[in-house]
């Protein structure tokens, strides 16, 4: 019993060296010396002069954070039979509302940044409102809404921080920087990126695992994920549950914005980080959905990005390794995924 559940982590584990493997050889680098370099940029170790245990878990605990939130806006959208491709647009309307407010100076400094975070994650929650309701209301399909809804927080956010919200003492397309109050402490004195933000992942993370499992609200959303006519038979409100979970999807993504900006660039600039939000899809799907099983997802792919990233750092290697790995853990999931259903059915 205790071999077939861990057959298929270690197949897992086998398929990401071996397709690893591969790609490092393609890219004409050693694999010995490549592995370690990996090693080092997702742990610290073997340390170097130059790069060490601190650096290493400020770059991968900051990316774990932005990872675990866009891997539960995807997943809580899943959980409800939602696919929500736009968090990237979500993160990115969020970044730029905590960026706008983090600049004022009329909010009292006691809450300031508990006002900037929450009105990055209602942004992110208003942006998504839009492909909920055609949805729901039109009958839309939500990937195509979600994708238009992201080239348009692209655009729309380009135009607001070259143009109205540009800092005018800078020729940089970028917003004036927050003020102190709206800044998140970092995790260790020695991080520049890692910052109590990752608190607010966890403790997100294990609220929604108890929301989603041990509520009523819960149950109805993941039943009407399950099967909608069922679900509408039992009574479920299922139009209600899937606009709550795209909205909760967004303002997930939105907080990850958020966070970003009080923790990590301190303003919105043009060019924002947004591919967690679609890197969050790949979390998702590696945790089957579940809120803990994403938590290990996210801290996986963020040593996998970090250590591939000191590669390509180091030895000039492409730095979309990382996303190939990421594609292959998919295959790999969705083929056990269908091989389960067919065995059920």
């Amino acid at each position: 019993m205790l071999i077939s559940r861990l057959l298929p982590a270690l197949v897992g584990a086998g398929l990401v060296l071996g397709v690893l493997s591969l790609l490092i050889v393609a890219a004409g680098q050693p694999l010995g010396e490549s592995f370690r370099i990996i090693l080092q940029g997702a742990t610290g170790y073997p340390r170097t002069e130059a790069f060490g245990p601190i650096d290493a878990w400020d770059v991968v605990l900051h990316d774990m954070t932005l990872l675990l939130l866009a891997g539960l806006s995807v997943a809580v959208a899943l959980q409800a039979g939602l696919f929500n491709i736009g968090a990237a647009g979500q993160l990115l309307v969020g970044a730029l509302a905590a960026a706008w407010t983090g600049t004022l100076t009329s909010i009292p400094s006691a809450v300031h940044l508990p006002f900037v975070l929450l009105i990055g994650a209602m942004a992110g929650a208003l942006w998504a409102f839009l492909p909920a309701w055609l949805k729901v209301k039109r009958g839309a399909h939500e990937v195509i809404s979600t994708i238009m809804c992201n080239y348009i927080a692209l655009y729309l956010t380009h135009w607001l921080v070259t143009d109205r919200w540009k800092d005018p003492s800078s020729n940089a397309p970028q917003t004036m920087a927050i003020l102190d109050t709206a800044r998140l402490p970092m995790l260790r004195e020695e991080f520049l990126q890692a910052s109590w933000g990752l608190g607010i992942a966890l403790g997100t993370t294990l609220v929604l695992w108890l929301v989603l499992y041990h509520s009523a609200w819960g149950y109805e959303l993941r039943a009407t994920g399950a099967n909608r006519d069922a679900a509408d038979a039992a009574g479920a409100p299922t139009a209600r549950r899937m606009t709550e979970a795209m909205l909760l999807a967004g303002a997930l993504a939105g907080l990850a914005g958020a966070i970003e900006v009080c923790g990590a660039q301190y303003r919105f600039f043009e060019g924002f980080p947004s591919d967690y939000g679609f890197d969050g899809i790949a979390v998702a799907l590696l945790a089957g959905n579940h809120p803990i099983l994403a938590l290990l997802s996210a801290g996986v792919m963020s040593a996998l990005r970090s250590g591939t990233f000191q590669l390509h750092a180091l030895t000039g290697a492409p730095k979309e390794i990382a996303i190939v790995v990421q594609a292959a853990l998919i295959l790999y999931v969705a083929a056990i995924y269908l091989r389960k259903r067919r065995m059920e059915g």
